[in-house]
Order: C-alpha cells, then sequence, then structure tokens
C-alpha cells in the first residue's frame, strides 16, 4: 500500500512541478503560453536575477524530487538519481527557452539539482538511521498530509478570489 501511495504522491508531485514551474500555477496552461512570450537566457552561475529568495525557493521546490525519486527507485545508483535531477532540470529550463515562458538561468538549474540532491541525500541518512519501511511510511503519510493541505490552500484561494481560475 506504501508503494502504491509514493508512486502516485511522485506523480502528483512531477506534475504540480511542471504545472509550477512551466505554467506558473496558471488554471489555463495554454492561454499562459499564448500570453507570455518572454525569452531571457542567463548563463551567469549565481547572478542572483531572482534574488536569494527565488534561489531557496528552488532549492526547496526539489527537494521533495529527491526524495520521492529515491523513495520509488531504490535500485537506482546515487549518481544515477543525481543525473535525473539534474537531467530533469535541464529539460525545464530547456523547455521555458524554447517556448519562451520565462527566464532560463544556469542558477535554477544549479540550484533546482542541489533541491534534489539534498532530497537524497536526506533520504539515505534517514535510511542509515531508521528502517527503510518506517523512513518510506512516515515520508508517504507526511506527504499524503502535505498534498492534501496544498489542495485546501488552493481551493481556498479560488474561493476567496485570490486565485484566478
Amino acid at each position: 500500500m506504501t508503494k502504491k501511495l509514493a508512486q502516485l504522491l511522485f506523480f502528483i508531485y512531477i506534475l504540480g512541478l511542471v504545472w509550477l514551474v512551466l505554467f506558473k500555477l496558471s488554471f489555463h496552461p495554454f492561454a499562459f503560453l499564448e500570453m507570455t512570450n518572454t525569452r531571457s537566457l542567463n548563463l551567469t552561475p549565481l547572478a542572483m536575477s531572482g534574488g536569494r529568495r527565488e534561489v531557496l525557493f528552488n532549492i526547496l521546490a526539489f527537494i521533495p524530487f529527491g526524495i520521492l525519486l529515491t523513495m520509488n527507485a531504490p535500485k537506482i545508483s546515487f549518481l544515477n538519481k543525481l543525473a535525473i535531477s539534474i537531467l530533469l532540470s535541464f529539460s525545464f529550463e530547456s523547455l521555458q527557452y524554447l517556448l519562451a515562458i520565462g527566464a532560463t538561468d544556469i542558477t535554477d538549474l544549479i540550484t533546482n539539482s542541489l533541491g534534489a540532491l539534498l532530497g537524497i541525500s536526506f533520504y539515505y541518512l534517514l535510511i542509515k538511521v531508521f528502517s527503510k519501511a518506517k523512513v518510506d511510511l512516515i515520508l508517504t503519510i507526511s506527504f499524503t498530509i502535505l498534498l492534501i493541505f496544498t489542495i485546501i490552500f488552493i481551493r481556498q484561494s479560488i474561493v476567496l478570489g485570490t486565485v484566478r481560475v
């Protein structure tokens, strides 16, 4: 049961990440793509174009990716998990550039990858201290609760009119 729920959570998380990174939480992604025509490329690492807050947000947004990837793919090596994380971030940044939907920034690639690395490392640290089954159960419950609160928050934001549908 825990394994299936962890897989579902990973799938939902990936969809949420796509919605966040590519569509900037727009409820009308195709309209968003039509309205957005911004293409920029920053290849200067840590130029801090979005500021420290954006750097921290990027790291925090990708920590769950590292955790969920490691939970769902225990047989993949640490380096391959890191490579998958970097590839995902690179794909997001490339798509932003190709679709002209925002800034493509090397700092985002670095910070997203760092967040995933922290998530992977955190999971490995937890299973060194506790059993894998216990860690998986606690993390799956935690992510499920977080997902429920996120859905409630989004719904409440729509009802209060702070988010346009």
